[in-house]
């Protein structure tokens, strides 16, 4: 009888955690289906990650070209450096386009970068799709789409964006007044 009672109090304890989300991470760490946000501790993880959904081949630290006739990088517009909360990026190939991979150090130093970016009309596209700890920019809706599946969401400080995400979908406060996280990609 004593050890049945001490079953049903474990269990009421397990249930219990698990309808509170005791120790499965907080809200800001969930992404699509309640699960957690994938975390990569190195720009290998994120290569490995991506791999998994779409194509991420010769990693490079060096960005590519904008291409097209522009000058600069494809890239040029992304939040760097420590003040960005950014510690690491590299770049790789996919078959729809180039690919960043992000190493995010402060994920608010990061969406505050993103939204100053997005103020001064330097931010390209949505935004970027985000894991616990790493950041993925794409240059192909293709790519973007292929990632959809991998939990990460999109972080997005762009208002017009924003305001079309439909009902149903992910939209949550993000790290920043103005940003937002959400599976929502059209």
């Amino acid at each position: 009888m004593r050890l049945s009672r001490t079953l049903i109090a474990g269990a009421a304890v397990v249930a219990l955690a698990s309808l509170t989300g005791c120790g499965g991470g907080g809200e800001a760490e969930t992404g699509s289906g309640g699960k957690s946000l994938p975390k990569a501790k190195d720009v290998a993880a994120m290569e490995r990650f991506v791999s998994q959904y779409t194509t991420c081949t010769d990693v490079q630290t060096n960005p590519p070209d904008a291409g097209h006739g522009s000058s600069g990088t494809a890239f040029e517009y992304l939040p760097k450096g420590a003040a960005a909360g950014v510690k690491e990026q590299a770049y790789c190939k996919s078959e729809g386009g180039p690919i960043a991979l992000v190493s995010v150090s402060d994920m608010k130093k990061f969406q505050q970068a993103m939204k100053a970016n997005e103020a001064a009309g330097e931010e390209k596209g949505a935004g970027a799709l985000v894991g616990a700890d790493f950041a993925v920019f794409t240059t192909s809706g293709d790519t973007t789409h292929a990632l959809k599946s991998s939990g990460m969401l999109i972080a997005s400080c762009h208002e017009a964006f924003n305001s079309k995400i439909p009902s149903g979908y992910i939209k949550r406060d993000g790290a920043v007044e103005g940003c937002v996280m959400t599976d929502y990609m059209p």
